[in-house]
C-alpha cells in the first residue's frame, strides 16, 4: 500500500509541475502577462524556482521515499571512505575511535549485513573484529567500563547470529561471563556495576547485558543466559524504569537515582524487552518497550528530529543505537507506528549531508565540510540502514 501512496503521489507531482510550468511560459495568472517578453534565461531561471517551490510542496512521504538501500548503501560507502583503514594484514580500524564506539560500528556492519545479507558487509564485519582484537587483544578484562567489554559482547554475539563464527561466539560467552561475575551484586536489590570501583548501577550496563544474555541464549541454547536477562532487566525496570516509559541514567549507592534520560539507554531497554518478548511470547515486555518507544518519540521529542547529544566524546553516537532496537522494534516486533518518525530523522540527516556525504549528529543542521568524529557522524549512517526492513523481510509475517 505505502508503494502505491508513493506512485500516486509522484504521478500528481508530476503532472502539477507540468502545468506550472506550461502557466509560466504562457503567462498564466500570477505573471501579469510578463512570461511572454522573457528571454531564454529568465524563462530558465522562473521554471527552476517553480520546481523548487513545488519540491518543498510535496508530502513528506514523497521525499522520504528517497531513503532506501541505495542510500544506505552510499552513506556506508562514504562513511568508510572517511574514517576506516584497512591495513596489509587484513584488519581494519576506524579513525581515531577507542574501544567502545568501534564496537558500536562494528554492529553498524551488522546491520548492513541484516539488510542486505551481502557478503561485503559479512567481510566488513570479520575485519573490524580482527582490528579490535589486534588494538585491544582478546581478553578484555583490564578494562574497568562493564558497559565497554558488553557492546562489544553484542557486536560478536550479533556477528555469531550473523554468520555462524565460533570465534564470535567464544568471545561473547567469556566476556558476558567475566562481566556478571563482577558486577553482578545484591546491593540495591540486585543490578549490575557499571565500573570496577562499583558505586553505580547503571541503564548503560544493565540494558545491554539483558540484550546480550538474550543472544547469547539464542546461540547457545543454555537456559542460564535466558534467567540472567530476565534478573537483569527486571531490576532495571524495578529501579531504572518510570511508569511513563522514560529509562533513568543511573542508581548511585550513595545519592540515590539520576534521572537523566538518553537516546541510548531508552533503544537499550527497548530492545532488552524486544529480545525478551522474542523469545518468551509474553506481552509485557513488548508493552514496555512500545512504553519507552512512545515517551522517547512524544516526550523526549515530540516527534521532531533528534538534535542533541552532541557534546563530548561519547554522546554524539548515542542516537545510532536508539535507531538500532527502534528499527527492530518496528520489524521484529510489528510496531510500524514509529517508521514516519524514523524515516523523517534519516530524511533530515541525509537532507544536511556535507559535500562528502558525511552527516555530523545533529541531524536538523547542515553539516560542515570540517573534522568530525567518526563515532559522532555514524549515528546517521546506523539510522539510515535501521529504517529499512531486514533482508528476506514479509510485512506482517511478526512472530514471538
Amino acid at each position: 500500500m505505502r508503494k502505491i501512496i508513493y506512485s500516486v503521489l509522484h504521478v500528481t507531482a508530476a503532472v502539477f509541475c507540468i502545468f506550472l510550468a506550461a502557466a509560466a511560459v504562457c503567462g498564466c495568472s500570477g505573471m501579469n502577462g510578463a512570461a511572454g517578453n522573457m528571454t531564454g534565461k529568465e524563462e530558465k531561471r522562473l521554471n527552476e524556482e517553480m520546481a523548487e517551490k513545488m519540491e518543498r510542496r510535496l508530502p513528506e512521504e514523497v521525499k522520504r521515499e528517497q531513503i532506501g538501500i541505495d542510500t544506505a548503501v552510499t552513506a556506508m560507502d562514504r562513511f568508510l571512505a572517511k574514517f576506516y583503514v584497512m591495513s596489509d594484514d587484513g584488519t581494519g580500524a576506524i579513525v581515531g575511535e577507542q574501544f567502545w564506539p568501534r564496537a558500536e560500528i562494528m554492529e553498524i556492519a551488522v546491520d548492513a549485513w541484516e539488510k542486505t545479507s551481502s557478503p561485503q558487509y559479512r567481510d566488513l564485519m570479520e575485519q573490524m573484529y580482527l582490528g579490535f582484537v589486534k588494538d585491544f587483544g582478546e581478553d578484555w578484562s583490564d578494562n574497568e567500563y562493564n558497559d565497554d567489554i558488553i557492546w562489544m559482547t553484542i557486536a560478536c554475539a550479533r556477528a555469531c547470529q550473523a554468520e555462524e563464527n565460533e570465534v564470535y561466539k567464544e568471545q561473547a560467552v567469556r566476556h558476558f561471563n567475566l562481566v556478571y561475575d563482577r558486577a553482578w551484586s545484591e546491593d540495591l536489590g540486585g543490578g549490575l556495576f557499571w565500573r570496577t570501583d562499583n558505586k553505580t548501577k547503571n541503564s548503560c550496563i544493565n540494558g545491554p547485558a539483558a540484550i546480550a544474555a538474550c543472544i547469547l541464549y539464542q546461540i547457545t541454547g543454555e537456559q542460564e543466559y535466558l534467567e540472567k536477562a530476565v534478573r537483569i532487566y527486571d531490576w532495571q525496570c524495578e529501579n531504572l524504569v518510570g511508569e511513563d516509559g522514560a529509562v533513568y541514567d543511573a542508581y548511585d549507592l550513595e545519592n540515590g537515582i539520576n534521572k537523566w534520560c538518553s537516546t541510548y539507554n531508552q533503544g537499550t531497554f527497548i530492545g532488552a524487552g524486544l529480545c525478551l518478548y522474542r523469545i518468551t511470547g509474553e506481552e509485557k515486555y513488548l508493552e514496555n518497550s512500545v512504553k519507552a518507544a512512545d515517551y522517547t518519540m512524544n516526550v523526549m521529542y515530540q516527534g521532531g528530529v533528534i538534535n542533541t547529544e552532541d557534546e563530548g566524546n561519547d554522546l554524539p553516537g548515542f542516537k545510532g543505537i536508539l535507531a538500532r532496537w527502534l528499527g527492530k522494534l518496528v520489524y521484529e516486533g510489528g510496531q510500524t507506528q514509529y517508521l514516519d518518525w524514523m524515516e523523517k530523522n534519516a530524511q533530515t540527516a541525509w537532507r544536511n549531508r556535507n559535500s562528502s556525504d558525511i552527516m555530523w549528529t545533529r541531524w536538523a543542521d547542515k553539516t560542515q565540510d570540517t573534522f568530525y568524529t567518526a563515532w559522532g557522524c555514524s549515528a546517521a549512517v546506523s539510522q539510515l540502514w535501521n529504517c529499512l526492513p531486514p533482508s528476506g523481510y514479509e510485512e506482517n509475517a511478526v512472530n514471538p
